[in-house]
């Protein structure tokens, strides 16, 4: 039993996770991938396979952002920039960058985008397992490699991943944590599709139409709020706030 708990703190380093955890939940909130999602799923004939591709594309582009924040995170380690004041200036970077974003959201017509998309998702049912298999990862890579709001998220969590330097093992466990958390917006609806196909069609139909008529302003809202969050919490490192 000891053996089992010391493995255990080995996986899971309470003061990384304390960290990961709130990151996670905010990179989680991406209404633009719940909305992308719900449609591939109303489209497709193979939900099993439509799902899990686009899930794998999404996994993709979490692990690749991960390892950039790593290195950045190790980078700024190793060179003694780990400080209050520089990891600040960071984070008001980014922070403006998803104001700035949101602004744009807020203005921006989504009727042209959403008509390109159902375009693109229209693939001959006589296609391959593999080529559609290649269309939904591709989807699924492209939604969340535009959807900066995760993407600085999980890229800050990998940035702490990095400044911390808990281990091998403990790195993973964080990451998995990550990779969990940030992707539920995906895993929950994906479970009830494939054990309750139906039932999910139904609830999500009319939720699939609201957010494909308010994606935009629903992102714009959160850009805006999780931005000047952002921005905040860098003031506060530095004794602004």
């Amino acid at each position: 039993m000891l053996n089992y708990m010391q493995g255990l703190n080995n996986i899971i380093d309470p003061n990384l996770m304390a960290i990961i955890m709130p990151l996670s939940w905010a990179a989680a909130v991406s209404p633009t991938a719940l909305s992308v999602f719900l449609i591939i799923m109303s489209m497709t004939d193979n939900p099993k396979l439509s799902g899990f591709s686009f899930y794998l594309g999404a996994v993709f582009v979490l692990l690749f952002t991960v390892l950039i924040g790593f290195l950045m995170g190790n980078a700024l380690q190793n060179t003694g920039h780990a400080d209050p004041t520089t990891i600040a200036s960071i984070d008001m970077f980014l922070g403006a960058i998803l104001v700035l974003l949101g602004l744009r959201s807020a203005f921006s017509k989504g009727n042209k985008r959403n008509s390109s998309l159902f375009e693109y998702l229209k693939i001959d049912k006589k296609a391959s397992k593999f080529a559609q298999f290649r269309r939904y990862f591709t989807v699924g890579l492209l939604t969340f490699l535009i959807n900066f709001s995760t993407a600085i998220f999980v890229l800050a969590a990998g940035r702490q991943i990095g400044i911390a330097k808990a281990g091998l093992w403990a790195d993973i466990g964080a990451v998995a944590v990550l990779t969990i958390i940030t992707l539920i917006v995906v895993e929950v609806p994906l479970f009830f599709f494939l054990v309750f196909p139906k039932t999910a069609q139904r609830v999500t139909q009319p939720m699939n139409h609201w957010l494909s008529k308010h994606t935009n302003l629903v992102m714009a809202a959160f850009l805006l709020f999780i931005g000047g969050l952002v921005i905040y919490n860098g003031l506060s490192r530095i004794g602004v706030t």
